[in-house]
């Protein structure tokens, strides 16, 4: 029985890794199961036995990477001495992780979805465990008494979260990949400015 398990999650992660390339190439409208099924090499059925739909793939493939990502960024992290100094590295991997082309697809699929439901609960489920990094981060700086803000370390997180999630539109400008990186300090420090005890 654990042998049947062990093969059928390989089979689903190696669906999950060839949709992947194929939703950074082009993108999460323009994929279409017969391109997964063309990629794989696997029957639509067993596709369908693993994922109901192209949308539950695309949420599959979105929440592997978040589990990546914060673990990269948690090994990172483990070499800042202060809250403030994680915060910046947060920003510096959060950057990194926007200029994925997996990740430019996520508004893409928002805006073709029209996300409601079940799904808008399913990927506000996938996006829960950044928020809660950058809610971690916070309470940490806080109860370190590095921060002392006037608003609550849930708003805060939403804040943070909801402006470095935006400053990913900024590379659709012709932003270079220095100039991203820096806007993200500089999101950070003016966050920290608002937040710091004086």
């Amino acid at each position: 029985m654990e042998k049947v398990r062990s093969k059928g999650e390989k089979t689903k992660r190696y669906i999950a890794e060839q949709a992947k390339v194929l939703f950074e190439q082009k993108g999460y409208a323009a994929t279409s199961m017969e391109d997964i099924r063309s990629a794989t090499n696997i029957s639509k059925g067993s596709i369908y036995y693993h994922f109901k739909s192209k949308e539950e793939l695309f949420l599959f493939t979105i929440e592997e990477a978040n589990k990546e990502w914060i673990q990269k960024w948690r090994k990172k992290a483990d070499t800042a001495k202060t809250a403030t100094e994680k915060l910046y590295i947060l920003g510096r991997c959060y950057a990194s992780d926007m200029h994925s082309s997996l990740a430019q697809t996520v508004p893409e699929y928002i805006a073709s979805e029209n996300v409601q439901g079940v799904m808008q609960e399913k990927l506000s489920h996938v996006i829960q465990p950044e928020y809660e990094v950058f809610l971690g981060m916070i309470e940490e700086g806080i109860e370190r008494g590095e921060w002392n803000p006037d608003q609550t370390a849930e708003d805060l997180a939403f804040i943070l979260y909801s402006t470095l999630t935006g400053l990913s539109i900024t590379q659709f400008f012709g932003y270079g990949k220095e100039q991203f990186y820096h806007l993200y300090d500089s999101a950070i420090a003016v966050f920290l400015e608002g937040i710091t005890k004086q």
